[in-house]
């Protein structure tokens, strides 16, 4: 199929580029696992695995049922996720461009060079040049969005950054045991410091996870996840209005353009004149 792209994952960063690549003209496949549990779930496709769809700023993600429906999406033009975490069709759909956006931030060997005519992860875990062709540097700071060709991404990688004079372990809500996630608030709510965001249950009882701070509630577990201990169940932005938790983050935009700078780049440089070509008469900024 030309200009294919898989994605593996569907949470935020995965969602922004997806959005890039879609939006220029490509086949985008998004790879999920049955039950994703990203935060971010208003500016993440990873929710398509729930509901059947999911739209990100006027673009929907489809979840095909198998893999021949999820090809005749793509020939469709339409962007598909299937559920397929350790990535079984890759190898029947031969795509030109792999994309590895899982961010497990370990040392991952997933996908490797090879699989994909070119291939690209985010963030630390992959070494560009041996177990991939590009690594896109996730970290906040002067290099987000840079492309490494050689070695690793910044290994220290502060996903969410600060947010003004807040630190990660103030706006970041994680889990304090395993069990299951009660949500008692929806995104965009405005939360006060101490205020309950969730309830965890488990077969020897319940506890409560509160606010840290004041603020908008831009991400939480969906409500009857699974969680385990000591992994990111909410986040809050003391300066984040709250229509802006509808809308993709700078930081998701960047890696974003990365990426897509990255497939562009690989396809000039390897004269793949099929990845300039018009494919439909969809609008790039419809």
């Amino acid at each position: 199929m030309k200009r294919l792209v898989i994605i593996k994952g569907g949470g935020e960063l995965a969602t922004g580029a997806a959005l890039y690549l879609f939006r220029a003209g490509f086949r985008v496949l998004l790879l999920e696992k049955e039950n994703p549990t990203s935060t971010r779930r208003e500016v993440s496709f990873a929710d398509a695995a729930h509901d059947g769809q999911k739209t990100v700023e006027r673009v929907t993600c489809h979840l095909a049922a198998s893999l021949d429906e999820a090809k005749h999406l793509l020939k469709n033009n339409e962007l598909a996720m299937l559920i397929d975490p350790e990535g079984k069709c890759i190898k029947k759909l031969a795509p030109k461009i792999l994309l590895d956006a899982i961010l497990s931030g370990a040392e991952r060997h997933e996908i490797a060079k090879g699989c994909a005519e070119h291939t690209i992860a985010l963030g630390p875990g992959f070494c560009a040049g041996r177990d991939v062709d590009a690594v896109i540097e996730t970290m906040r700071g002067y290099n987000l969005g840079r492309i490494v060709y050689e070695g690793y991404a910044s290994r220290r990688d502060n996903a969410a950054g600060q947010v003004g004079n807040v630190t990660n372990t103030e706006h970041l809500l994680f889990a304090p045991i395993d069990g299951t996630v009660e949500s008692l608030h929806h995104i965009s709510y405005k939360v006060k410091k101490g205020e309950p965001l969730a309830i965890i249950h488990t077969p020897n009882g319940s506890v409560t996870v509160a606010a840290h701070l004041d603020g908008v509630l831009r991400g939480i577990l969906r409500d009857g996840s699974f969680i385990k201990k000591g992994k990111k169940i909410a986040e809050i932005n003391p300066t984040m209005r709250q229509g802006e938790c509808f809308a993709v983050s700078d930081k998701a935009r960047c890696i974003g353009g990365a990426v897509l700078m990255a497939v562009m780049a690989w396809a000039k440089k390897n004269k793949k004149r099929g990845f300039f070509e018009k494919i439909s008469d969809r609008d790039m900024f419809d």
